[in-house]
């Protein structure tokens, strides 16, 4: 290593007064920052009140010195080299050493190394351990100047009280900064836990599970995918985009069995691991030359049966440490909940298909019962009503012909014409009934009118009916619905309410068509399961044509059934 020029101190400079030192260090450390703050703080507080050219503090992790910070005059004179290896090295020895060292002289190594304080351009050399209360180092603290600053033995044991003092504020710190790492921990796996349950398409439950998990991990990048069966049969793992440093890119990919790391993890089925991603034999060299990973971590995601139903990977870049086997534990963890919420997702998007199409059978079955009532109703009206129509003229005919002089004959003939008459008029009630005439001849203002008569008829009760702005004939569909759901509610009250009085309004404003029955009858728990199929059907009817329902009552109540159909 060759020698830097040397710096030339002013000599003339006197360190501040010890307590006034440590007077600032106090406070400096009294503001509990976090360890980068912390470091930079105090480096500068002592280069300030020391008059020093050059203090420095590093950070100690398991053995090992990891941030520096450097603060002084000379800070950033590097001389034609670069001081941080020397200053690295002289921190590790004391570090190993646990043990103060000092270098009065430019000449005088540093125990252990090769290096003195005149090759790196300083007069003399204090680097001393902070050390943990159970003893071990957590931090290495180095100052240089002119050894009458450095040296002396009131500046030594000033140091000293300093150390003790940054042993606790660098365990303090430590403690909070873990403590926030909890926190932030906690609330991912908590926002990662109302995600999975929450019914979320497989896709996006795959990115919310790599986000919370490279944010508890602390992950640069990541990736996730599903399994799908390809027209072969073969299986295959998909990732449809990239995520780093919070936002997504797109990034289609595929991985067969035993391609990159998702095709071998989905081919062995275990998580795999790799702290030196860029030479792994499955890497991704797009991901090497354009994020610079260098850690990852894949685990699989398997169902109740075990199956691979997808993976997840993680990626950290060449300055971050590697993932551990306690991290892929952790992710497995995460797997499993997500797998199951994939799972219970496909199997809730299947039922969602199934009553789909349960809907649309029933639909369809509806129209053709419609259609069915409309030909049953013609078939009366047309060929059965017409028959009876004949004999009754025939009959008619019969009695005129018929002697005077034959009451035994002609009584019989009139029972049987008022018997054909009471036929026709029930074959024509019931006609209306299957699909009555005015519907479509009409319109449903007067179909309803015609229904509300027949109800009051035979009911018992009175039916009020307003109806405004039915004049539009462009809906036949929600006209039959209405008229339907209007017929079944009557239905319903004639059978069960027991009621005196039934108000029914329809209208049709502002694109809906709406429906408000309200009854005075006994009414019923809403909440009951074992509703009849007339309610079932008023629901269906309604959910067909992307309607709404509301249904109110209770016991002495009455009843309250409100529809509104949009008419688009």
């Amino acid at each position: 290593m060759s020698a830097a020029p040397h710096l030339v101190f002013d000599t003339s400079a006197r360190a501040s007064d010890g307590l006034a030192l440590l007077s600032a260090v106090s406070g400096a450390l009294a503001r509990e920052p976090d360890g980068a703050t912390l470091r930079a703080t105090l480096c500068r507080t002592m280069a300030l009140h020391m008059a020093l050219p050059f203090v420095a503090l590093g950070t100690v992790h398991e053995g090992d010195v990891q941030a520096v910070s450097i603060a002084g005059s000379a800070a950033g004179s590097e001389g034609g080299f670069d001081m941080q290896p020397a200053l690295r090295t002289i921190m590790r020895v004391v570090t190993a050493r646990r043990t103060r060292h000092v270098s009065r002289a430019p000449d005088e190594p540093v125990t252990g190394t090769r290096i003195t304080p005149g090759a790196l351009g300083w007069e003399s050399l204090v680097a001393l351990p902070v050390l943990h209360h159970a003893g071990h180092p957590v931090a290495v603290l180095c100052l240089a100047g002119p050894a009458t600053v450095t040296c002396s033995d009131g500046t030594l044991q000033t140091l000293e009280v300093v150390s003790n003092q940054l042993s606790v504020a660098l365990d303090r710190s430590e403690l909070l900064a873990r403590l926030a790492e909890w926190s932030n921990g906690m609330e991912a796996l908590l926002a990662f836990s109302g995600a999975v349950h929450r019914h979320r398409e497989p896709v996006t439950l795959v990115h919310a599970m790599v986000e919370h998990a490279a944010q508890f991990l602390k992950a640069d990048g990541g990736c996730g995918g599903l399994s799908v069966t390809r027209p072969s049969g073969e299986a295959v793992l998909e990732s449809d985009a990239y995520w780093r440093n919070g936002r997504w890119r797109r990034r289609p990919i595929s991985w067969a069995r035993g391609e990159g790391i998702p095709g071998r993890v989905l081919d062995h089925e275990f998580a795999y691991l790799t702290a030196d991603y860029a030479h792994d034999l499955a890497r991704d060299s797009d991901l090497v030359e354009q994020d610079g990973v260098q850690h990852a971590v894949c685990v699989p995601l398997r169902d109740a049966s075990h199956q691979v139903v997808g993976f997840l990977e993680l990626h950290r870049g060449v300055d971050r440490p590697a993932f551990t086997w306690n991290d892929a534990a952790f992710l497995e963890a995460l797997a499993d909940t997500t797998a199951m919420a994939i799972e219970n997702s496909r199997l809730v998007s299947a039922l969602a298909a199934k009553n789909a199409e349960v809907r649309r059978l029933f639909a369809q079955h509806a129209e053709r019962i419609e259609e069915e009532r409309q030909h049953i109703a013609r078939e009366l009206h047309d060929e059965a009503g017409q028959a009876l129509v004949g004999v009754k003229l025939a009959l008619q005919v019969l009695a005129r012909v018929m002697p005077d002089d034959a009451p035994t004959v002609r009584a019989p003939l009139d029972e049987l014409r008022m018997q054909v008459n009471q036929a026709t008029a029930r074959f024509r009630q019931l006609a209306r009934r299957l699909r009555p005439p005015a519907l479509d001849q009409h319109g449903l203002g007067t179909a309803l009118a015609q229904l509300v008569h027949d109800t009051e008829q035979r009911g018992g009760f009175v039916v009020q009916l307003d109806v405004d702005g039915l004049d539009d004939r462009r809906f036949p569909a929600h006209e039959t619905a209405v008229f339907r759901i209007v017929q079944e509610a009557l239905t319903n009250v004639s059978a069960h309410a027991g009621a005196t009085r039934v108000q029914i309004e329809v209208t049709q404003h502002s694109g809906f068509l709406s429906v408000a029955i309200q009854d005075d009858g006994c009414g019923f728990d809403v909440q009951d399961q074992s509703q009849g199929l007339g309610l079932r059907g008023i629901a269906e009817r309604v959910h067909q044509l992307n309607g709404h329902l509301e249904l109110t009552s209770g016991a002495g109540e009455g009843t309250r059934i409100r529809v509104q159909l949009p008419c688009r």
